[in-house]
């Protein structure tokens, strides 16, 4: 490990103070700015106990002060615990005990039953005068613990390492192009790992970071790009799917001048990636995937490769991927031979906390076992087929709801769709698709327009039996596809038949 975060930033303090570090919702930091608010921080973390390898719960408020005392916590190598700002009472108080934390910092009092609530504003600016810079941290040394909910529900710590960090943010830099006159909007929560990698990221190579508050108020989002004359773009596909709509198809009104948009979180269809291709030509569009125990592992450029846009892409410099079967054991992948994707480089987790078992299941064959179903063809491009327990089975023949849902998309009566699998209610396939659709406005359809349509471009086993309407898919707070609570709606539904 050659340098944290940190050193980067003092260096940057240094070498340019008053460039524009991060402008947040209630305020802006030069680089000195957030180097001496860095240091005072860690004063008033010094003198309320925090030490080295302390674990600190951390609302993700996009304002200063919570970046102040994430890095701070870095300084004193105390442990990150990020959480979103809407956190649950429940999840809050199972990761401030499982953590043993001693503090949360909020913006209000989480009366949490197992750690002391300090809010932001509470933090006194006690003197730097004497604060040695001397993180005294190793590469191994656990940095940040980051709760993803995966596809159990439960609620797991990944633990990240400094050498993750540091090779995560050169994963971003290298992947993007970054420039040092950057100026990145980021309109993602900050408990988020492709948020917190931007911002590593951005910090590291000393390029100014412009926070936004999600991405629903397509208005505000519009004066801050303006007001920063913002160069680049970091987000999720919802984002994208936002602004085609409230510009009518005419991002590039908001968009047109980045050198490029990063779109990650969630899987981005084809014809939103058509869509974003057709009014951004001068843009770079890049796809990355990841996962929260990986980081930025892959990229595609949408632009580079229009006859790939099913491909998620290569792995970006210094990171491997192979394809395991169901004995862990490494496989020639073709489309018709497909196995779990396998993430190889210094950005895979150290593990889950407190999960020993947990984190041998998934750290295989010299890295981290996803649950994504893939393929690499021949040209070294790699392609998600689904994730394990989405894939569906019917009769034996596994079937990628992406494939189903891409198809319909191309439909010009749908706005959004979802297709999971459900039981054969005849016994006989095990497992068939169904669709759950979201129609554009002022539209009628019907099931048979819907069926004969796919029947055009999918075998007929891969053709949804049942159309449901729906007003909305569910998502999470990164606009992700919550596709096990659709599965529960179903299940709901069922049963109230």
């Amino acid at each position: 490990m050659k340098n944290t975060i940190e050193d980067m930033i003092k260096k940057h303090a240094s070498n340019m103070p008053d460039k524009l570090a991060i402008a947040t919702m209630n305020g802006e930091l030069t680089y000195s700015e957030l180097m001496d608010g860095m240091k005072m921080t860690a004063c008033f973390l010094k003198s309320i106990g925090i030490k080295k390898s302390d674990c600190i719960v951390l609302s993700a408020l996009p304002e200063k002060e919570y970046f102040m005392v994430y890095f701070a916590l870095h300084l004193l190598g105390g442990i990150c615990v990020p959480i979103a700002i809407n956190a649950k009472k429940d999840l809050v108080n199972h990761i401030a005990e499982s953590t043993n934390a001693k503090y949360i910092f909020s913006d209000k009092d989480l009366k949490c039953d197992y750690a002391k609530t300090i809010e932001y504003n509470e933090i006194y600016s006690n003197s730097e005068d004497g604060f040695r810079f001397e993180q005294n941290i190793l590469a191994d040394d656990i940095a940040d613990i980051i709760y993803t909910t995966g596809t159990t529900g439960l609620a797991k710590g990944v633990l990240l390492i400094y050498e993750n960090l540091e090779a995560g943010a050169h994963n971003i830099i290298n992947a993007v192009d970054m420039q040092e006159d950057e100026i990145i909007l980021a309109p993602l929560p900050l408990n988020h790992s492709n948020a917190l990698g931007t911002m590593r990221a951005s910090m590291y190579r000393g390029v100014s970071l412009i926070v936004h508050d999600g991405f629903t108020n397509i208005k505000n989002m519009e004066d801050r790009i303006n007001k920063f004359q913002c160069t680049a773009f970091s987000g999720a596909p919802a984002a994208l799917k936002i602004l085609d709509k409230v510009t009518r198809g005419h991002m590039e009104r908001i968009l047109g001048d980045m050198r490029y948009v990063e779109i990650g979180t969630a899987p981005m269809d084809i014809e939103l990636k058509k869509k974003s291709m057709l009014a951004l030509p001068n843009t770079r569009l890049l796809i990355n995937y990841g996962a929260t125990e990986a980081h930025r592992a892959v990229y595609m450029d949408l632009n580079e490769h229009p006859d790939k846009l099913k491909s998620i892409g290569k792995p970006v410099k210094n990171m491997n991927v192979r394809i395991i079967d169901d004995s862990n054991q490494v496989i020639e992948s073709s489309e018709n031979n497909i196995g779990r994707l396998v993430i190889c480089g210094k950005t895979c987790m150290k593990g889950y906390w407190n999960a020993p078992d947990l984190s041998e299941q998934v750290l295989v064959s010299g890295g981290l076992a996803t649950s994504d179903l893939a393929y690499i063809d021949e040209d070294g491009f790699i392609f998600l087929v689904g994730r394990a327990n989405d894939v569906i089975n019917i009769g034996g023949k596994k079937v990628s709801p992406f494939e189903i849902e891409d198809a319909l998309m191309t439909h010009d009566k749908i706005s959004d769709c979802a297709c999971i699998p459900v039981k054969d209610r005849n016994g006989i396939l095990g497992s068939v698709p169904i669709m759950y659709i979201v129609r554009k406005k002022g539209v009628n359809i019907e099931e048979n327009e819907l069926k004969n349509y796919l029947l055009e471009k999918l075998e007929t086993y891969k053709v949804p039996v049942e159309f449901i309407e729906i007003g909305e898919l569910p998502k999470n707070y990164v606009g992700k596809l919550d596709r096990e609570l659709l599965k529960s709606i179903w299940e709901k539904q069922k049963e109230e038949v």
